[in-house]
């Protein structure tokens, strides 16, 4: 683990390689006389001379400087942040500079002589939730708008970022602290004579509230399908004999000719995955090898693949080729159906530009024995019904749940996990109360409920936990 001080750090904020221009970062009270060392003001508002003494928020036109030789490094434009009201809550200094990897690596080592040590990774962030900036949650979320490329993924994690999260969990935090400090009361003067009733009416007030909390935790929690999809991806796997379309299938749904496409069977032999966006829905496409009886050793792992592909898959698209019989889907589906239930199936009746599979209805009456009721007739080669593919990625989608506000989606396990055990404690306490198991019993699970909920927004949760999340993070960030 790092170790952590509170000297002035710097590191670059924009990713690696060349650019235009690039932001050097420096936080840390007193960072803007320190980097009074290695810089020069030439231009300003005010006609200030020194990047310290510029006022908080301004910018000015100015050189990075050799603090040995006084050479010039870069012309750069400089700005200054005053303390609170920065990223990190400390005094700030950012430096716009020429985007060549030279120049970065030169203004760091002014930096690093002018007493400025560099940054460990996620240390702003860690410093922005060490002085109140953000919530725990709030400082992952900034990961995840930095990886995000969706814009359903951007807009999630802008909110947890923003601290929408971080607002709903402090109404069901600090509700959950006004019942036990009811509760307290409650066990402190329980064998208190003649307030038998008062303490019935009192506990009655208090399972109302409680379970009012857990339907808004219950809620969170409930956008968790939805959340993961944007976090890990939605894996749609395309399964089916050989030469039955899945690859030009794949190559159609991502725009190019991403996966070898003739008219050999068993051309592909190996999962092929690319990521893909449908509707603003991340979505990992997998191509897989045909499945079939085979005695090629290569193959036959090609089709082991294929059917943990399928297994793993959030959805699957089973091709069927104009030429397959009622026999071959039936024999073909039912292992695959119940390995992974009928309901993740989407039949797909491929190369419909090549005519109608003979055996249509059949194939449709073997379908539904088997539990899967959707099915689609498409031609990849002439894009026809692809978008009623896309329509069944996104009804999936919209089945997971939280569908009452895409404001407030969970994306991270971690909270998730949390979330849900809190729950659970929330539960016991209520059930205490409900049962009369005894005000104790619900006191006990109620602060277990607020500990497990507290390690996401940071209230509780200890110092090797937040540094291994923010050691997670991107060097800048």
């Amino acid at each position: 683990m790092f170790a952590y001080t509170d000297e002035p750090i710097c590191a670059c904020s924009t990713p690696a390689g060349i650019s235009g221009l690039a932001v050097i970062r420096i936080s840390g009270d007193g960072c803007g006389v320190l980097t009074d060392k290695c810089t020069k003001i030439l231009r300003s508002s005010g006609d200030y001379d020194r990047t310290s003494l510029l006022p908080g928020y301004t910018c000015a036109y100015g050189t990075v400087n050799d603090p040995k030789t006084g050479e010039v490094i870069d012309q750069v434009i400089i700005t200054h942040f005053e303390m609170p009201h920065s990223y990190t809550g400390e005094e700030m200094v950012e430096i716009s500079c020429h985007g060549s990897s030279a120049v970065k690596q030169e203004i760091l080592r002014c930096l690093g002589m002018s007493g400025i040590r560099v940054a460990y990774p996620g240390e702003f962030s860690r410093r922005a939730f060490i002085n109140g900036k953000m919530s725990l949650a709030s400082a992952e979320a900034v990961m995840d708008v930095i990886n995000a490329d969706t814009e359903r993924q951007l807009q999630a994690a802008g909110s947890l970022m923003s601290g929408v999260l971080a607002n709903r969990i402090d109404e069901i935090e600090t509700g959950l602290y006004d019942q036990m400090a009811r509760i307290e009361v409650l066990v402190e003067f329980y064998q208190d004579e003649g307030d038998g009733n008062n303490d019935e009416t009192e506990e009655k007030e208090i399972l109302e509230e409680l379970c009012k909390q857990r339907e808004s935790l219950s809620a969170i929690c409930a956008g968790y399908g939805k959340g993961r999809i944007l976090s890990e991806r939605m894996r749609v796997a395309l399964l089916g004999l050989p030469n039955s379309g899945k690859s030009t299938l794949l190559n159609t749904l991502t725009g190019y000719d991403r996966a070898i496409v003739t008219e050999v069977a068993g051309t592909t032999r190996d999962t092929i995955e690319v990521q893909v966006d449908i509707n603003g829905i991340p979505v990992t496409l997998i191509d897989t090898a045909g499945i079939r009886a085979t005695d090629d050793i290569i193959e036959s792992i090609g089709i082991g693949k294929a059917m943990e592909a399928g297994r793993e898959a959030d959805l699957v698209f089973y091709m069927i080729p104009p030429d397959m019989t009622a026999d071959e889907a039936e024999e073909g589906l039912r292992e695959i159906s119940e390995d992974i239930g009928g309901e993740r199936i989407t039949a797909v009746f491929s190369k419909s530009d090549e005519g109608i599979n003979p055996d249509e209805e059949d194939i449709i009456k073997v379908l539904g024995s088997l539990g899967i009721e959707k099915h689609i007739s498409v031609s990849a080669e002439e894009e026809l019904n692809i978008d009623k593919l896309e329509d069944v990625i996104m009804t999936y989608y919209d089945s997971l749940g939280g569908g009452q506000s895409e404001g407030l989606l969970i994306t991270n396990s971690r909270h998730y996990s949390k979330f849900n055990k809190g729950l659970k404690k929330l539960n016991m306490a209520i059930e205490a109360l409900e049962n009369s198991l005894g005000v104790e019993v619900s006191s006990a699970a109620l602060r277990a409920c607020l500990d497990e909920i507290g390690e996401v927004t940071g209230k509780t949760v200890s110092a090797t936990l937040a540094d291994t999340i923010f050691s997670r993070f991107c060097i800048g960030k």
